[in-house]
């Protein structure tokens, strides 16, 4: 793997789940981190000291989806790291129900956060990330993969990130920007909370080859080689136990 200490990434939802364990894995090898999150908990809190304790870090918390809170990201690396290597847009969250189910401004929401909040983070990182050479990811899912029952604006959105990516790779990468998506399944982390043990129990037995939830570390450790691989772009990589690959 190549050296990465004193590199600098910004994360979007960076203060809890997938996005946080990211932080961890980049912070455990010396990349200083800027964080952004909507709110603030015990766990944002716990998670934020655990950061601390590995790297520097700064935290700006906001919506993704106001380009407003993106500019200001990459205002803040630039202030105080000097440069930016690495963008993670983990920014999400559910968006339940079918088309007959959703207000429009749910719909719209949807888009905001998953899709508009990519957008304006890559273009306020663009020009720093184009410096180096550096690495965008986008957090996928593997709902946005295949059909699942009544998450429709979860899909659509979800599934709209592949094709963001190859976009952004193709008209960038002669600037040595690198693209690439990762697409967790079933992550036991704050968004499957919800999980009733009847559907866990099914997940467990009929869904997932591997039979187990995965963790945030499986994903962290996948997303840190998308970032850092010089020679990948373009790309998605599922991570969900095999359970995207079954026929049956």
């Amino acid at each position: 793997m190549p050296d990465i200490r004193d590199n600098v990434a910004i994360i979007t939802g960076g203060t809890r789940g997938i996005g946080a364990a990211i932080g961890i894995e980049l912070a455990q090898r010396g990349v200083r981190l800027v964080v952004n999150g909507r709110n603030t908990d015990e766990e944002v809190e716990q998670n934020l000291a655990t950061l601390r304790d590995l790297t520097d870090v700064e935290v700006l918390h906001g919506d993704a989806a106001n380009p407003v809170i993106a500019d200001e990201l990459a205002k803040t690396a630039r202030a105080r790291f000097g440069r930016i290597d690495f963008a993670v847009a983990a920014a999400g969250g559910p968006a339940p129900g079918k088309v007959t189910d959703l207000a429009i401004d749910q719909w719209m929401a949807a888009f905001d956060v998953h899709v508009h909040a990519v957008f304006h983070l890559f273009r306020a990182t663009h020009a720093a990330l184009a410096e180096r050479g550096g690495g965008f990811l986008m957090v996928g899912s593997v709902a946005g993969r295949r059909g699942c029952p009544g998450t429709v604006a979860y899909q659509v959105v979800k599934g709209a990130l592949p094709q963001f990516a190859r976009a952004l790779a193709r008209d960038h990468g002669h600037e040595g920007i690198r693209v690439n998506v990762i697409e967790p399944g079933i992550i036991r982390t704050r968004f499957h909370y919800a999980m009733t043990p009847e559907a866990e129990k099914n997940n467990l037995d009929n869904r997932i080859p591997l039979r187990r939830f995965g963790k945030a570390e499986d994903v962290a450790s996948a997303s840190v080689e998308l970032l850092t691989n010089p020679f990948i772009t373009g790309e998605t990589l599922v991570i969900d136990g095999g359970m995207s690959m079954r026929i049956v």
